[in-house]
Protein backbone atom coordinates (compact mmCIF):
# COMPACT_ATOMS: atom_id res chain seq x y z
CA UNK A 1 0.00 0.00 0.00
CA UNK A 2 1.35 3.39 -0.97
CA UNK A 3 0.66 6.36 1.27
CA UNK A 4 1.09 9.96 0.13
CA UNK A 5 2.58 12.46 2.60
CA UNK A 6 -0.88 14.04 3.07
CA UNK A 7 -2.24 10.79 4.50
CA UNK A 8 0.14 11.04 7.46
CA UNK A 9 -1.46 14.27 8.63
CA UNK A 10 -3.89 14.34 11.51
CA UNK A 11 -7.21 16.12 11.04
CA UNK A 12 -6.01 19.27 12.85
CA UNK A 13 -2.74 19.29 10.88
CA UNK A 14 -4.64 19.07 7.62
CA UNK A 15 -7.24 21.66 8.62
CA UNK A 16 -4.95 24.30 10.13
CA UNK A 17 -1.22 23.59 9.69
CA UNK A 18 -1.47 22.59 6.02
CA UNK A 19 -4.07 25.19 4.99
CA UNK A 20 -6.98 22.80 4.41
CA UNK A 21 -9.50 25.24 5.90
CA UNK A 22 -7.98 28.27 4.20
CA UNK A 23 -7.85 26.52 0.83
CA UNK A 24 -11.50 25.53 1.12
CA UNK A 25 -12.57 29.07 2.04
CA UNK A 26 -10.58 30.56 -0.83
CA UNK A 27 -12.14 28.06 -3.23
CA UNK A 28 -15.65 28.99 -2.07
CA UNK A 29 -14.88 32.72 -2.37
CA UNK A 30 -13.38 32.38 -5.84
CA UNK A 31 -16.29 30.27 -7.11
CA UNK A 32 -18.79 32.66 -5.53
CA UNK A 33 -17.16 35.61 -7.32
CA UNK A 34 -17.10 33.70 -10.61
CA UNK A 35 -20.73 32.69 -10.13
CA UNK A 36 -21.68 36.31 -9.41
CA UNK A 37 -19.86 37.56 -12.50
CA UNK A 38 -21.41 34.88 -14.73
CA UNK A 39 -24.87 35.65 -13.35
CA UNK A 40 -24.28 39.37 -13.84
CA UNK A 41 -23.18 38.89 -17.47
CA UNK A 42 -26.23 36.74 -18.25
CA UNK A 43 -28.59 39.22 -16.58
CA UNK A 44 -26.85 42.16 -18.26
CA UNK A 45 -27.35 40.60 -21.69
CA UNK A 46 -31.06 40.08 -20.97
CA UNK A 47 -31.87 43.22 -18.96
CA UNK A 48 -29.05 45.71 -19.41
CA UNK A 49 -26.20 46.60 -17.00
CA UNK A 50 -28.16 48.42 -14.31
CA UNK A 51 -31.19 46.14 -14.26
CA UNK A 52 -28.95 43.06 -14.48
CA UNK A 53 -26.91 44.10 -11.44
CA UNK A 54 -30.06 44.76 -9.42
CA UNK A 55 -31.47 41.37 -10.44
CA UNK A 56 -28.34 39.50 -9.28
CA UNK A 57 -28.23 41.49 -6.04
CA UNK A 58 -31.90 40.66 -5.44
CA UNK A 59 -31.17 36.94 -5.84
CA UNK A 60 -28.30 37.13 -3.32
CA UNK A 61 -30.52 39.00 -0.85
CA UNK A 62 -33.31 36.44 -1.27
CA UNK A 63 -30.92 33.58 -0.57
CA UNK A 64 -29.90 34.84 2.89
CA UNK A 65 -33.04 36.77 3.83
CA UNK A 66 -35.83 34.56 2.47
CA UNK A 67 -35.00 31.18 0.94
CA UNK A 68 -32.54 29.79 3.46
CA UNK A 69 -34.41 30.90 6.62
CA UNK A 70 -37.76 29.75 5.22
CA UNK A 71 -36.62 26.45 3.77
CA UNK A 72 -39.18 23.84 4.83
CA UNK A 73 -38.06 20.41 5.97
CA UNK A 74 -41.50 19.06 5.03
CA UNK A 75 -41.22 20.25 1.44
CA UNK A 76 -37.63 18.97 1.17
CA UNK A 77 -38.85 15.58 2.40
CA UNK A 78 -41.72 15.58 -0.12
CA UNK A 79 -39.36 16.33 -3.04
CA UNK A 80 -36.88 13.73 -1.77
CA UNK A 81 -39.66 11.13 -1.62
CA UNK A 82 -40.60 11.91 -5.22
CA UNK A 83 -36.91 11.60 -6.21
CA UNK A 84 -36.75 8.16 -4.57
CA UNK A 85 -39.88 6.99 -6.41
CA UNK A 86 -38.55 8.40 -9.67
CA UNK A 87 -35.23 6.57 -9.27
CA UNK A 88 -37.00 3.29 -8.52
CA UNK A 89 -39.23 3.74 -11.59
CA UNK A 90 -36.06 4.04 -13.66
CA UNK A 91 -35.15 0.55 -12.45
CA UNK A 92 -31.87 1.56 -10.84
CA UNK A 93 -32.07 -1.63 -8.77
CA UNK A 94 -30.51 -3.28 -11.81
CA UNK A 95 -27.20 -2.16 -10.22
CA UNK A 96 -27.73 -4.83 -7.56
CA UNK A 97 -28.34 -7.47 -10.23
CA UNK A 98 -25.15 -6.46 -12.05
CA UNK A 99 -23.18 -6.78 -8.81
CA UNK A 100 -24.67 -10.18 -8.06
CA UNK A 101 -23.66 -11.38 -11.53
CA UNK A 102 -20.14 -10.01 -10.99
CA UNK A 103 -19.85 -11.98 -7.73
CA UNK A 104 -21.22 -15.13 -9.34
CA UNK A 105 -18.51 -15.07 -12.01
CA UNK A 106 -15.78 -13.68 -9.74
CA UNK A 107 -14.03 -17.05 -9.82
CA UNK A 108 -13.10 -16.38 -13.43
CA UNK A 109 -11.09 -13.31 -12.43
CA UNK A 110 -9.81 -14.06 -8.93
CA UNK A 111 -6.70 -16.22 -8.89
CA UNK A 112 -6.95 -18.74 -6.01
CA UNK A 113 -3.17 -19.16 -6.21
CA UNK A 114 -2.60 -15.51 -5.30
CA UNK A 115 0.02 -14.74 -2.63
CA UNK A 116 -2.62 -12.87 -0.63
CA UNK A 117 -6.21 -13.85 -1.50
CA UNK A 118 -7.66 -11.46 1.11
CA UNK A 119 -6.26 -8.42 -0.69
CA UNK A 120 -7.55 -9.77 -3.99
CA UNK A 121 -11.08 -10.44 -2.73
CA UNK A 122 -11.43 -7.14 -0.87
CA UNK A 123 -10.01 -5.08 -3.74
CA UNK A 124 -12.38 -6.82 -6.16
CA UNK A 125 -15.59 -6.13 -4.25
CA UNK A 126 -14.64 -2.57 -3.29
CA UNK A 127 -13.55 -1.67 -6.82
CA UNK A 128 -16.76 -2.88 -8.42
CA UNK A 129 -18.90 -1.37 -5.69
CA UNK A 130 -17.19 1.98 -6.19
CA UNK A 131 -17.61 1.87 -9.97
CA UNK A 132 -21.28 0.87 -9.79
CA UNK A 133 -22.12 3.52 -7.18
CA UNK A 134 -20.43 6.26 -9.22
CA UNK A 135 -22.36 5.15 -12.33
CA UNK A 136 -25.55 5.10 -10.28
CA UNK A 137 -24.88 8.62 -9.00
CA UNK A 138 -24.23 9.82 -12.55
CA UNK A 139 -27.43 8.56 -14.12
CA UNK A 140 -29.90 9.33 -11.34
CA UNK A 141 -28.64 12.91 -10.87
CA UNK A 142 -27.95 14.14 -14.40
CA UNK A 143 -31.29 13.38 -16.07
CA UNK A 144 -33.84 14.16 -13.37
CA UNK A 145 -34.26 17.95 -13.63
CA UNK A 146 -33.77 18.12 -17.43
CA UNK A 147 -36.44 15.43 -17.83
CA UNK A 148 -38.84 17.43 -15.63
CA UNK A 149 -38.16 20.56 -17.65
CA UNK A 150 -38.62 18.73 -20.95
CA UNK A 151 -41.90 17.14 -19.82
CA UNK A 152 -43.00 20.48 -18.25
CA UNK A 153 -43.48 18.77 -14.89
CA UNK A 154 -41.19 21.39 -13.38
CA UNK A 155 -43.76 24.12 -14.00
CA UNK A 156 -46.24 22.33 -11.76
CA UNK A 157 -43.62 22.33 -9.00
CA UNK A 158 -42.25 25.87 -9.31
CA UNK A 159 -45.73 27.43 -9.38
CA UNK A 160 -46.22 25.99 -5.90
CA UNK A 161 -44.45 27.60 -2.89
CA UNK A 162 -41.29 25.55 -3.48
CA UNK A 163 -37.97 27.35 -3.14
CA UNK A 164 -34.83 26.72 -5.18
CA UNK A 165 -32.99 25.55 -2.06
CA UNK A 166 -35.74 23.00 -1.36
CA UNK A 167 -35.62 21.75 -4.94
CA UNK A 168 -31.85 21.13 -4.78
CA UNK A 169 -31.85 19.65 -1.28
CA UNK A 170 -34.82 17.41 -2.06
CA UNK A 171 -33.24 16.04 -5.21
CA UNK A 172 -29.85 15.43 -3.61
CA UNK A 173 -31.23 13.88 -0.42
CA UNK A 174 -33.60 11.66 -2.37
CA UNK A 175 -30.91 10.34 -4.71
CA UNK A 176 -28.50 9.90 -1.80
CA UNK A 177 -31.15 7.91 0.06
CA UNK A 178 -31.57 5.57 -2.91
CA UNK A 179 -27.81 5.21 -3.27
CA UNK A 180 -27.43 4.54 0.45
CA UNK A 181 -29.97 1.70 0.35
CA UNK A 182 -28.26 0.11 -2.64
CA UNK A 183 -24.82 0.58 -1.06
CA UNK A 184 -26.01 -1.18 2.09
CA UNK A 185 -27.15 -4.11 -0.04
CA UNK A 186 -23.88 -4.25 -1.99
CA UNK A 187 -21.83 -3.86 1.18
CA UNK A 188 -23.62 -6.72 2.93
CA UNK A 189 -23.17 -9.01 -0.06
CA UNK A 190 -19.52 -7.99 -0.36
CA UNK A 191 -18.79 -8.73 3.28
CA UNK A 192 -20.38 -12.18 3.08
CA UNK A 193 -18.57 -12.87 -0.19
CA UNK A 194 -15.17 -12.00 1.31
CA UNK A 195 -15.65 -13.78 4.64
CA UNK A 196 -17.11 -16.97 3.18
CA UNK A 197 -14.69 -16.98 0.27
CA UNK A 198 -11.64 -16.89 2.55
CA UNK A 199 -12.89 -19.18 5.29
CA UNK A 200 -11.26 -22.61 5.27
CA UNK A 201 -9.42 -25.03 7.50
CA UNK A 202 -6.84 -27.80 7.24
CA UNK A 203 -6.35 -31.28 8.58
CA UNK A 204 -3.13 -32.73 9.96
CA UNK A 205 -1.23 -34.46 7.16
CA UNK A 206 2.06 -35.27 8.89
CA UNK A 207 3.00 -35.23 12.58
CA UNK A 208 6.62 -35.30 13.71
CA UNK A 209 7.74 -38.02 16.14
CA UNK A 210 7.87 -35.44 18.96
CA UNK A 211 4.12 -34.93 18.56
CA UNK A 212 4.32 -31.13 18.71
CA UNK A 213 5.14 -30.16 15.12
CA UNK A 214 4.19 -31.19 11.63
CA UNK A 215 2.45 -30.05 8.46
CA UNK A 216 -1.14 -29.65 7.29
CA UNK A 217 -3.04 -30.89 4.28
CA UNK A 218 -3.10 -28.77 1.13
CA UNK A 219 -6.22 -26.62 0.87
CA UNK A 220 -6.79 -23.69 -1.46
CA UNK A 221 -3.43 -24.41 -3.14
CA UNK A 222 -1.35 -24.05 0.05
CA UNK A 223 -0.35 -25.84 3.21
CA UNK A 224 1.19 -24.86 6.56
CA UNK A 225 3.74 -26.15 9.00
CA UNK A 226 2.93 -25.84 12.69
CA UNK A 227 4.37 -26.23 16.17
CA UNK A 228 2.73 -26.58 19.59
CA UNK A 229 3.93 -25.13 22.89
CA UNK A 230 3.98 -27.01 26.19
CA UNK A 231 0.61 -25.53 27.19
CA UNK A 232 -1.04 -27.22 24.20
CA UNK A 233 -1.48 -24.12 22.04
CA UNK A 234 0.42 -23.10 18.96
CA UNK A 235 0.14 -21.65 15.49
CA UNK A 236 1.01 -22.41 11.91
CA UNK A 237 3.45 -20.42 9.84
CA UNK A 238 2.11 -17.53 7.75
CA UNK A 239 1.20 -18.52 4.19
CA UNK A 240 -0.85 -16.43 1.74
CA UNK A 241 -1.23 -13.69 4.32
CA UNK A 242 -2.78 -15.79 7.10
CA UNK A 243 -2.08 -18.40 9.74
CA UNK A 244 -4.16 -20.85 11.82
CA UNK A 245 -4.23 -21.28 15.56
CA UNK A 246 -3.45 -24.82 16.72
CA UNK A 247 -4.91 -26.48 19.83
CA UNK A 248 -3.97 -29.88 21.21
CA UNK A 249 -6.91 -31.61 22.91
CA UNK A 250 -5.68 -34.86 24.37
CA UNK A 251 -4.30 -36.89 21.48
CA UNK A 252 -6.14 -34.80 18.89
CA UNK A 253 -4.76 -31.65 17.22
CA UNK A 254 -7.32 -29.14 15.94
CA UNK A 255 -6.66 -26.25 13.57
CA UNK A 256 -8.87 -23.17 13.71
CA UNK A 257 -10.03 -20.84 10.93
CA UNK A 258 -7.60 -18.43 9.25
CA UNK A 259 -6.50 -15.38 11.24
CA UNK A 260 -4.60 -12.18 10.37
CA UNK A 261 -5.91 -12.09 6.78
CA UNK A 262 -9.00 -10.05 7.70
CA UNK A 263 -7.78 -7.53 10.23
CA UNK A 264 -7.27 -3.81 10.83
CA UNK A 265 -3.87 -2.99 12.24
CA UNK A 266 -3.50 0.40 13.94
CA UNK A 267 -0.13 1.71 12.76
CA UNK A 268 2.11 4.36 14.25
CA UNK A 269 4.25 5.94 11.54
CA UNK A 270 7.60 7.67 11.87
CA UNK A 271 9.58 10.20 9.84
CA UNK A 272 12.01 8.63 7.37
CA UNK A 273 15.46 9.82 6.40
CA UNK A 274 18.43 8.15 4.67
CA UNK A 275 22.19 7.99 4.93
CA UNK A 276 24.58 7.22 2.07
CA UNK A 277 27.19 4.49 1.68
CA UNK A 278 29.68 6.44 3.80
CA UNK A 279 27.16 7.34 6.52
CA UNK A 280 26.51 10.87 5.26
CA UNK A 281 23.00 12.33 5.02
CA UNK A 282 21.36 11.29 1.77
CA UNK A 283 18.03 11.26 -0.07
CA UNK A 284 18.26 7.54 -0.78
CA UNK A 285 19.19 5.90 -4.06
CA UNK A 286 17.06 5.62 -7.20
CA UNK A 287 17.61 2.26 -8.90
CA UNK A 288 16.03 3.35 -12.18
CA UNK A 289 12.35 2.68 -11.62
CA UNK A 290 9.99 5.33 -12.98
CA UNK A 291 8.10 5.44 -9.69
CA UNK A 292 10.00 7.35 -7.01
CA UNK A 293 7.69 6.28 -4.20
CA UNK A 294 10.41 4.09 -2.71
CA UNK A 295 14.05 5.01 -2.19
CA UNK A 296 16.79 2.40 -1.83
CA UNK A 297 19.78 1.73 0.42
CA UNK A 298 22.91 -0.10 -0.72
CA UNK A 299 23.96 -3.40 0.81
CA UNK A 300 27.13 -4.03 2.83
CA UNK A 301 27.75 -0.30 3.37
CA UNK A 302 26.84 2.34 5.93
CA UNK A 303 23.82 3.22 3.79
CA UNK A 304 20.74 3.05 6.00
CA UNK A 305 17.10 4.05 6.37
CA UNK A 306 16.19 5.64 9.70
CA UNK A 307 12.66 6.12 11.03
CA UNK A 308 12.18 8.51 13.94
CA UNK A 309 9.17 7.91 16.23
CA UNK A 310 7.80 10.31 18.82
CA UNK A 311 5.48 10.06 21.84
CA UNK A 312 5.50 6.25 21.99
CA UNK A 313 4.46 4.97 25.41
CA UNK A 314 3.98 1.46 26.80
CA UNK A 315 0.43 0.21 26.30
CA UNK A 316 0.06 -1.47 29.68
CA UNK A 317 2.09 -2.42 32.72
CA UNK A 318 2.29 -6.07 31.67
CA UNK A 319 3.48 -5.33 28.12
CA UNK A 320 6.56 -7.42 27.32
CA UNK A 321 7.26 -6.55 23.68
CA UNK A 322 6.86 -3.79 21.09
CA UNK A 323 5.25 -4.95 17.85
CA UNK A 324 6.30 -3.60 14.48
CA UNK A 325 5.80 -4.54 10.81
CA UNK A 326 8.16 -4.44 7.84
CA UNK A 327 7.12 -4.33 4.17
CA UNK A 328 10.34 -3.75 2.25
CA UNK A 329 11.23 -4.57 -1.35
CA UNK A 330 14.50 -5.83 -2.80
CA UNK A 331 16.40 -4.85 -5.93
CA UNK A 332 19.04 -7.33 -7.12
CA UNK A 333 21.92 -6.15 -9.28
CA UNK A 334 22.68 -9.74 -10.28
CA UNK A 335 20.04 -12.33 -11.14
CA UNK A 336 21.93 -15.54 -10.58
CA UNK A 337 20.05 -16.40 -7.39
CA UNK A 338 16.49 -15.13 -7.18
CA UNK A 339 15.37 -17.70 -4.60
CA UNK A 340 17.51 -16.68 -1.63
CA UNK A 341 15.94 -13.56 -0.08
CA UNK A 342 17.99 -10.43 0.52
CA UNK A 343 19.04 -10.00 4.14
CA UNK A 344 19.00 -6.98 6.42
CA UNK A 345 19.29 -5.88 10.04
CA UNK A 346 17.11 -3.74 12.30
CA UNK A 347 18.54 -1.69 15.16
CA UNK A 348 16.52 0.27 17.73
CA UNK A 349 18.41 3.21 19.17
CA UNK A 350 18.01 6.42 21.16
CA UNK A 351 17.69 9.68 19.23
CA UNK A 352 21.18 10.79 20.32
CA UNK A 353 22.69 7.48 19.19
CA UNK A 354 24.35 6.66 22.52
CA UNK A 355 22.13 3.66 23.32
CA UNK A 356 21.17 1.02 20.79
CA UNK A 357 19.82 -2.51 20.78
CA UNK A 358 21.52 -5.57 19.44
CA UNK A 359 21.10 -6.23 15.74
CA UNK A 360 18.00 -8.15 14.69
CA UNK A 361 18.55 -9.95 11.40
CA UNK A 362 15.74 -10.55 8.91
CA UNK A 363 15.14 -11.81 5.39
CA UNK A 364 13.02 -9.62 3.14
CA UNK A 365 9.54 -11.02 2.55
CA UNK A 366 8.54 -9.22 -0.60
CA UNK A 367 4.85 -8.48 -1.18
CA UNK A 368 4.11 -9.64 2.37
CA UNK A 369 3.80 -8.02 5.78
CA UNK A 370 6.61 -9.25 8.02
CA UNK A 371 5.16 -9.04 11.55
CA UNK A 372 7.91 -8.79 14.16
CA UNK A 373 8.38 -7.73 17.78
CA UNK A 374 11.21 -6.55 20.03
CA UNK A 375 11.28 -7.48 23.74
CA UNK A 376 11.23 -4.59 26.17
CA UNK A 377 14.00 -6.29 28.19
CA UNK A 378 16.86 -6.83 25.75
CA UNK A 379 20.58 -6.87 25.15
CA UNK A 380 22.26 -3.83 23.67
CA UNK A 381 25.05 -1.27 23.85
CA UNK A 382 25.59 1.98 25.72
CA UNK A 383 28.40 4.10 24.26
CA UNK A 384 29.64 0.97 22.52
CA UNK A 385 29.75 -1.16 25.66
CA UNK A 386 27.51 -4.28 25.97
CA UNK A 387 24.79 -4.01 28.60
CA UNK A 388 21.25 -5.02 29.52
CA UNK A 389 18.61 -2.51 28.46
CA UNK A 390 15.06 -1.58 29.30
CA UNK A 391 13.46 -0.22 26.14
CA UNK A 392 11.38 2.62 27.60
CA UNK A 393 13.96 3.58 30.23
CA UNK A 394 17.15 3.44 28.18
CA UNK A 395 16.27 3.69 24.46
CA UNK A 396 13.06 5.77 24.58
CA UNK A 397 12.94 7.54 27.98
CA UNK A 398 10.90 10.44 26.54
CA UNK A 399 8.93 8.29 24.07
CA UNK A 400 11.21 9.15 21.13
CA UNK A 401 13.53 6.66 19.42
CA UNK A 402 14.81 5.60 16.01
CA UNK A 403 14.65 2.39 13.97
CA UNK A 404 17.61 1.91 11.65
CA UNK A 405 17.51 -0.61 8.77
CA UNK A 406 20.53 -1.71 6.74
CA UNK A 407 21.04 -4.17 3.91
CA UNK A 408 23.60 -6.92 4.52
CA UNK A 409 24.16 -8.32 1.03
CA UNK A 410 26.80 -6.71 -1.16
CA UNK A 411 25.57 -5.21 -4.46
CA UNK A 412 21.96 -5.65 -3.41
CA UNK A 413 19.50 -2.93 -2.46
CA UNK A 414 16.54 -2.61 -0.11
CA UNK A 415 13.70 -0.24 -1.02
CA UNK A 416 11.39 1.48 1.43
CA UNK A 417 9.03 4.40 1.91
CA UNK A 418 7.84 6.13 5.07
CA UNK A 419 4.95 3.68 5.56
CA UNK A 420 7.04 0.51 5.10
CA UNK A 421 8.17 0.27 8.73
CA UNK A 422 5.66 1.10 11.43
CA UNK A 423 4.73 0.20 14.99
CA UNK A 424 1.65 -1.99 15.37
CA UNK A 425 -0.09 -0.35 18.31
CA UNK A 426 -3.31 -2.33 18.25
CA UNK A 427 -5.57 -4.47 16.08
CA UNK A 428 -9.22 -3.66 15.44
CA UNK A 429 -12.01 -5.73 13.97
CA UNK A 430 -12.16 -6.15 10.22
CA UNK A 431 -15.87 -5.46 9.85
CA UNK A 432 -15.51 -1.99 11.37
CA UNK A 433 -12.74 -1.13 8.95
CA UNK A 434 -14.82 -2.60 6.12
CA UNK A 435 -17.70 -0.27 7.04
CA UNK A 436 -15.32 2.71 7.09
CA UNK A 437 -14.14 1.80 3.60
CA UNK A 438 -17.73 1.75 2.36
CA UNK A 439 -18.37 5.11 4.01
CA UNK A 440 -15.63 6.49 1.75
CA UNK A 441 -17.43 5.00 -1.27
CA UNK A 442 -20.65 6.63 -0.02
CA UNK A 443 -18.94 10.02 0.23
CA UNK A 444 -17.70 9.75 -3.36
CA UNK A 445 -21.23 8.91 -4.49
CA UNK A 446 -22.62 11.94 -2.62
CA UNK A 447 -20.12 14.26 -4.31
CA UNK A 448 -20.99 12.87 -7.76
CA UNK A 449 -24.72 13.31 -7.09
CA UNK A 450 -24.16 16.91 -5.95
CA UNK A 451 -22.25 17.77 -9.11
CA UNK A 452 -24.73 15.89 -11.33
CA UNK A 453 -27.70 17.80 -9.87
CA UNK A 454 -25.76 21.07 -10.15
CA UNK A 455 -24.97 20.57 -13.84
CA UNK A 456 -28.54 19.46 -14.57
CA UNK A 457 -29.81 22.80 -13.25
CA UNK A 458 -28.63 24.60 -16.40
CA UNK A 459 -27.69 21.87 -18.91
CA UNK A 460 -29.61 19.18 -20.75
CA UNK A 461 -29.35 15.63 -19.42
CA UNK A 462 -26.81 14.45 -21.99
CA UNK A 463 -24.59 17.52 -21.60
CA UNK A 464 -24.85 17.34 -17.80
CA UNK A 465 -23.73 13.70 -17.98
CA UNK A 466 -20.72 14.64 -20.14
CA UNK A 467 -19.82 17.49 -17.77
CA UNK A 468 -20.04 15.22 -14.71
CA UNK A 469 -18.01 12.49 -16.41
CA UNK A 470 -15.36 15.07 -17.32
CA UNK A 471 -15.28 16.16 -13.69
CA UNK A 472 -14.84 12.51 -12.65
CA UNK A 473 -12.01 11.97 -15.12
CA UNK A 474 -10.18 15.03 -13.82
CA UNK A 475 -10.78 13.83 -10.28
CA UNK A 476 -9.20 10.46 -10.98
CA UNK A 477 -6.50 11.36 -13.51
CA UNK A 478 -5.80 15.03 -12.83
CA UNK A 479 -2.26 14.25 -11.71
CA UNK A 480 -1.48 13.62 -15.39
CA UNK A 481 -1.89 17.36 -16.01
CA UNK A 482 0.58 18.14 -13.20
CA UNK A 483 3.10 15.70 -14.68
CA UNK A 484 2.81 17.27 -18.15
CA UNK A 485 3.23 20.79 -16.74
CA UNK A 486 6.25 19.73 -14.68
CA UNK A 487 7.64 17.89 -17.75
CA UNK A 488 7.74 14.57 -15.91
CA UNK A 489 5.88 13.22 -18.96
CA UNK A 490 7.61 13.99 -22.23
CA UNK A 491 5.84 14.91 -25.43
CA UNK A 492 4.53 18.38 -24.64
CA UNK A 493 0.98 19.61 -24.30
CA UNK A 494 -2.10 18.63 -26.30
CA UNK A 495 -1.48 20.95 -29.28
CA UNK A 496 2.19 19.92 -29.58
CA UNK A 497 1.22 16.24 -29.32
CA UNK A 498 -1.43 16.60 -32.05
CA UNK A 499 1.16 18.15 -34.34
CA UNK A 500 3.74 15.44 -33.62
CA UNK A 501 1.36 12.56 -34.43
CA UNK A 502 1.02 13.16 -38.21
CA UNK A 503 4.70 14.14 -38.41
CA UNK A 504 5.72 10.84 -36.79
CA UNK A 505 7.95 12.70 -34.33
CA UNK A 506 9.05 10.99 -31.14
CA UNK A 507 7.70 12.23 -27.82
CA UNK A 508 11.27 12.54 -26.52
CA UNK A 509 12.32 14.92 -29.32
CA UNK A 510 11.61 18.64 -29.13
CA UNK A 511 9.15 20.05 -31.64
CA UNK A 512 10.98 21.29 -34.75
CA UNK A 513 8.85 23.12 -37.34
CA UNK A 514 11.63 25.34 -38.66
CA UNK A 515 10.04 28.42 -37.09
CA UNK A 516 11.03 29.27 -33.51
CA UNK A 517 8.24 31.85 -33.28
CA UNK A 518 5.57 29.31 -34.24
CA UNK A 519 7.04 26.72 -31.85
CA UNK A 520 6.98 29.24 -28.96
CA UNK A 521 3.37 30.15 -29.77
CA UNK A 522 2.38 26.45 -29.67
CA UNK A 523 4.18 25.85 -26.36
CA UNK A 524 2.71 29.00 -24.81
CA UNK A 525 -0.78 27.95 -25.93
CA UNK A 526 -0.23 24.52 -24.41
CA UNK A 527 0.92 26.02 -21.11
CA UNK A 528 -2.09 28.32 -21.00
CA UNK A 529 -4.49 25.48 -21.81
CA UNK A 530 -2.93 23.13 -19.27
CA UNK A 531 -2.89 25.85 -16.61
CA UNK A 532 -6.62 26.37 -17.10
CA UNK A 533 -7.23 22.62 -16.85
CA UNK A 534 -5.02 22.43 -13.74
CA UNK A 535 -6.97 25.28 -12.12
CA UNK A 536 -10.20 23.42 -12.83
CA UNK A 537 -8.66 20.19 -11.55
CA UNK A 538 -7.61 21.85 -8.29
CA UNK A 539 -11.22 22.99 -7.76
CA UNK A 540 -12.66 19.46 -7.83
CA UNK A 541 -12.03 16.61 -5.38
CA UNK A 542 -9.18 14.18 -5.85
CA UNK A 543 -10.99 10.84 -5.99
CA UNK A 544 -7.73 8.91 -5.67
CA UNK A 545 -7.20 10.44 -2.23
CA UNK A 546 -10.83 9.86 -1.27
CA UNK A 547 -10.51 6.17 -2.13
CA UNK A 548 -9.62 3.99 0.85
CA UNK A 549 -9.90 0.46 -0.55
CA UNK A 550 -6.16 -0.10 -0.11
CA UNK A 551 -6.45 0.50 3.62
CA UNK A 552 -9.12 -2.18 3.95
CA UNK A 553 -7.43 -4.62 1.55
CA UNK A 554 -4.03 -4.35 3.24
CA UNK A 555 -5.51 -4.60 6.74
CA UNK A 556 -4.63 -1.08 7.92
CA UNK A 557 -7.12 0.70 10.15
CA UNK A 558 -8.77 3.74 8.61
CA UNK A 559 -8.07 6.46 11.15
CA UNK A 560 -10.90 8.66 12.35
CA UNK A 561 -8.85 11.71 11.34
CA UNK A 562 -8.64 10.63 7.71
CA UNK A 563 -12.35 9.79 7.61
CA UNK A 564 -13.20 13.14 9.23
CA UNK A 565 -11.12 14.87 6.57
CA UNK A 566 -13.08 13.14 3.81
CA UNK A 567 -16.38 14.02 5.51
CA UNK A 568 -15.30 17.67 5.66
CA UNK A 569 -14.37 17.66 1.97
CA UNK A 570 -17.72 16.12 1.05
CA UNK A 571 -19.64 18.67 3.12
CA UNK A 572 -17.66 21.51 1.55
CA UNK A 573 -18.52 20.38 -1.97
CA UNK A 574 -22.16 19.94 -0.95
CA UNK A 575 -22.28 23.59 0.17
CA UNK A 576 -20.48 24.76 -2.95
CA UNK A 577 -22.74 22.90 -5.40
CA UNK A 578 -25.88 23.93 -3.51
CA UNK A 579 -24.96 27.63 -3.83
CA UNK A 580 -24.14 27.33 -7.53
CA UNK A 581 -27.33 25.35 -8.19
CA UNK A 582 -29.40 27.94 -6.33
CA UNK A 583 -28.14 30.79 -8.52
CA UNK A 584 -28.67 28.81 -11.72
CA UNK A 585 -32.20 27.86 -10.72
CA UNK A 586 -33.06 31.44 -9.79
CA UNK A 587 -31.61 33.04 -12.94
CA UNK A 588 -32.78 30.39 -15.42
CA UNK A 589 -35.74 31.35 -17.56
CA UNK A 590 -38.44 28.68 -17.33
CA UNK A 591 -40.96 30.13 -19.70
CA UNK A 592 -43.07 27.65 -21.63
Amino acid sequence: MRLTPEQFWTYSEWLFDNWGLLTGLLLVIVLAVIGFLVGFVVSMIKRGPGEGFLHVAKIIRELFAVDLPKTSVRRVYAIASLAVKEAIRKKILVVVAVFVIAIMFAGWYLDPKSDNPAQLYISFVMFWTNILMLILGLFVSCFSLPADIKSRTIYTIVTKPVRATELFFGRVFGFVAVGTIILLMLGSMSYLFVVRGLNHTHEIEELAPNGISGSTTTERFHQHSFSIEENGTGATNVVKGHRHEVLKQGDKIVLGPPVDDLTARVPVYGRLRFTGRDGEESEGYNVGYMSEYQKYIEGDTLSSAIWKFKDVRPGSSDQTALNYDITLSAFRTYKGDIVTPVGGVVVFRSTDGTVESERFSFKVKEFQIDQRSIPLKLKGFRNGEPTDLDFFKDIAPDGSFEIMVRCLDRNQYLGMAAADVYLRRDTKSFWQNFVKGYISIWLQMVIVICFGVMFSCFLSGQVALIATVSFLVLGFFGSFVDNVLSKKIEGGGPIESLIKIPLGASATIDLDLGSPVLENVIRSSDRGLLTCVKTLKDAIPNFNQLGTSDFVAYGVDLSSGLLARHLTICFGYFLMTSLISYFFLKTREMAA
